[in-house]
């Protein structure tokens, strides 16, 4: 179960940054305006968070990698890699509307 934590690690963080920006949009939008400068650093703020910690995560992850041992923990942590880079690029360009106010 641990390894599977770990492989989807990034995946899942992906999907916890999805419901986080959505839900500060759209309480940005009942509250005042989905692109209220206050909600959008309050939706950047959250995204910042959300890459720092996949970007830590996924450097463990590289790390966990170098000193892999064996085949299948190989492949896992490369997944656990890959996961977690996938997660970073993809939260990036999520935080972008954020940026441009659409």
């Amino acid at each position: 179960m641990k390894a599977w934590a770990w492989m989807l690690g990034g995946l899942t963080l992906w999907g916890f940054h999805f419901l986080g920006v959505y839900l500060i949009a759209s309480v940005a939008d009942v509250a005042a305006e989905a692109d209220d400068p206050a909600w959008r650093m309050a939706g950047l703020g959250f995204s910042i968070l959300c890459v720092l910690a996949g970007t830590v995560l996924g450097l463990i992850a590289l790390r966990r990698l170098r000193r892999a041992e064996g085949e299948v923990s190989g492949f896992r942590r490369e997944i656990a890699v890959l996961g977690f880079g996938v997660a970073v690029v993809a939260m990036i360009w999520q935080a972008l509307p954020t940026l441009t106010g659409h």
